[in-house]
């Protein structure tokens, strides 16, 4: 009886020994070195993310405008992200099935399948400048919308596939044996990643930002196979010795990834760079032009503002509207001394340069510290001016005195559209609290005239806060090209004296010339009141109804200009 409970006792105890066995082996039990690849893989999708949520949109724009580098980039991480997350799912699901189902190898293969996502990450992306390069020689048969498309599947959907793979994978190996969770478990790691990305956006930019991307995965690829203990750990990181070379090649043969100027840009081009920045709206150059003889003042895909060298007018004849500010009948017979004037959005200092010059004191707010460094290197903008504010301009006129300007000029255009929070309910009910009383607003807007839905709503919002407003365009005769149309808005009558626009010491100057045909280019804003609405904070429909302007703005610019000029940047 004794011998019998004792077998007994000894059997169960083997059951249980076995019971454990099979407990270690069934995927539930995570190694240690398996959890830090995890981590490992989670920390750098993010810091991936992150950067490639920046640096793919802003390293499209000088080819391809703010609006269209970004209409789609969104939608396409996400697919991506999809992607990357349905190969990781196939894949564990052919390691976790068969005769090595629930075998301790399961952990090495998930380190594995990690390590190599990194690989390739950091291998196409380090290669990414070239692609790109590539594609941009391309860009003007790609067009505008399917351009940043094909480029951005080239150079950010990697990151993105990769970041979904990795999130995948982790999630698959961590409820391994739990399948009715695997969507959740996959979407919400995905949504996770992706938010760690855009929370930290804006790190890193450019050339170097895409270079620093491949770093990251190179690196944490290398910690991974070396927590691992891999055999053949030489041959194993054969990739990311290919990343980091591909990565220093790049870094030191492509002029995008300088930060500067370099002799490189002025290599066998008719446009000689004076001036190159990356800066907050993205690289900021200024060029000359030998044949026509101006200089041009460029921001992304658009230019900002340029002048003949000879004579040091506006290449751009609509930005000597805004001095018909000062010629209003109500302005003209009630000047008084000391006046002043809110420049918003600088360009080359037109405007700014202009009302300097008639004795106004003059402030300029203007996001980009690099536009404002090139108008006055390059463009005369005087030293002197009353103040510059270096900030949003949102930001200055919701904190602003009340009737602190006389005039107020607004001309926020770059890239193919405008802040369009600078054109809201809000921030028209702002610009007219701060303008005195009799004061006048020139507000330029770029759009196409056939786009009355756009014009009528912009009209609409601005009569919001002001009792008049005119409207005049840079040119009437193509209603379907995009065109400089500039608003003028006042709680006085906006009327000018019979000659005011004419009256002019220098009649051929470019100036008197756009003063004079100004008024033949008024645009008609007849709309009915109850198929309109206000623009507001919450209800600002002009990034959107702008895209189809952005892509004529496009083809406008490269009309205007030969790739030769737009590739180099």
């Amino acid at each position: 009886m004794s011998s019998s409970s004792s077998s007994a006792a000894i059997q169960r105890k083997r059951v249980k020994v076995k019971a454990k066995a099979v407990a270690s082996d069934d995927g539930s039990g995570l190694g240690a070195t398996t959890a830090a690849a995890m981590v490992i893989g989670f920390a750098t999708s993010s810091i991936m993310m992150s950067t490639i949520m920046q640096v793919g949109p802003t390293y499209l724009e000088p080819v391809y405008g703010n609006v269209l580098a970004h209409q789609w980039f969104t939608s396409g991480i996400v697919i991506s992200m999809a992607v990357g997350a349905a190969l990781g799912s196939r894949l564990w699901r052919g390691l976790t099935t068969g005769p090595t189902a629930g075998s301790p190898k399961a952990d090495a293969r998930t380190e594995r399948l990690i390590g190599a996502a990194l690989d390739v990450a950091a291998l196409l992306t380090a290669l990414a400048p070239w692609r790109t390069a590539l594609l941009f020689q391309e860009s003007r048969w790609l067009g505008p919308v399917w351009g940043p498309v094909v480029t951005h599947v080239s150079l950010a959907a990697p990151v993105a596939a990769a970041s979904g793979f990795i999130a995948a994978v982790s999630v698959a190996r961590l409820l391994h044996g739990r399948r009715t969770a695997w969507i959740a478990a996959y979407v919400g790691a995905a949504v996770a990643t992706m938010w760690a990305g855009r929370g930290a956006a804006g790190v890193h930019s450019g050339c170097q930002g895409l270079l620093l991307v491949a770093g990251y995965a190179a690196l944490s690829s290398v910690m991974i196979k070396l927590l691992g203990r891999r055999r053949r750990l030489l041959l194993l990181v054969a990739p990311t010795i290919a990343a980091v070379v591909f990565g220093v090649l790049t870094l030191g043969s492509d002029p995008r990834c300088a930060s500067g100027l370099t002799a490189r840009n002025n290599v066998g081009s008719a446009y000689h760079m004076l001036s190159r920045a990356e800066s907050v709206t993205g690289w900021v150059t200024v060029s000359d032009e030998a044949e026509r003889r101006l200089r041009l003042l460029r921001s992304g895909h658009s230019i900002i503002g340029g002048h003949w060298n000879e004579t040091q007018e506006s290449i751009f004849g609509i930005f000597y509207y805004a001095d018909a500010v000062r010629l209003v009948s109500s302005r003209r017979s009630r000047r008084r001394t000391n006046e002043r004037a809110l420049i918003i959005g600088l360009g080359i200092g037109v405007a700014a340069r202009s009302l300097h010059e008639q004795d106004v004191k003059v402030d300029v707010v203007e996001l980009d510290p690099a536009v404002y460094r090139a108008a006055v290197d390059f463009f005369r903008l005087p030293r002197n001016l009353h103040g510059v504010y270096l900030q949003d301009g949102r930001r200055f006129i919701d904190d602003a005195d009340d009737g602190s300007y006389d005039y107020i000029v607004h001309d926020v255009f770059t890239g193919g559209s405008v802040p369009a929070v600078l054109f809201s309910q809000s921030a028209v009910a702002q610009l007219s609290r701060i303008l005195a009383p009799r004061g006048v607003l020139a507000m330029n807007y770029v759009g196409m005239l056939s786009d009355t839905r756009t014009l009528y709503h912009v009209a609409h919002t601005l009569r919001s806060a002001f009792a008049h407003v005119r409207c005049f365009a840079e040119s009437i005769e193509d209603p379907t090209g995009v065109t400089n149309m500039m608003f003028f808005a006042s709680q006085k009558p906006i009327a000018f004296a019979p000659g005011a626009l004419r009256n002019s010491s220098n009649p051929d100057t470019i100036r008197a010339r756009v003063l004079a045909d100004m008024e033949d280019n008024e645009v008609s804003i007849v709309y009915d009141e109850q198929s309109v609405r206000l623009i507001t904070d919450a209800w600002n429909p002009l990034p959107k109804w702008l895209a189809p302007a952005a892509q004529v703005h496009w083809h406008a610019m490269r009309d205007m200009f030969p790739d030769e000029y737009w590739l180099n940047y």
